[in-house]
């Protein structure tokens, strides 16, 4: 479940924060480019955390 929920958060950041600005000529201000690089420096910070699981598949059989 966690796996799903980080997922979707990488996802949402590179769709909200990441192409926007590929998308656009406006500069980012201050506040508005920390705001952006914490989101990912919290995404990095969980991924971190997280133990790596092999799945079994022969179990599903």
């Amino acid at each position: 479940m966690q796996a799903k929920s980080l997922n979707q958060l990488a996802t949402g950041l590179n769709l909200t924060v990441r192409n926007v600005t590929t998308h656009t000529r406006d500069e980012l201000s201050e506040q508005e480019g920390t705001e952006r690089l914490a989101a990912y420096s919290y995404l990095a910070r969980l991924l971190d955390r997280c133990e790596v699981r092999d799945h079994d598949r022969s179990a599903e059989s």
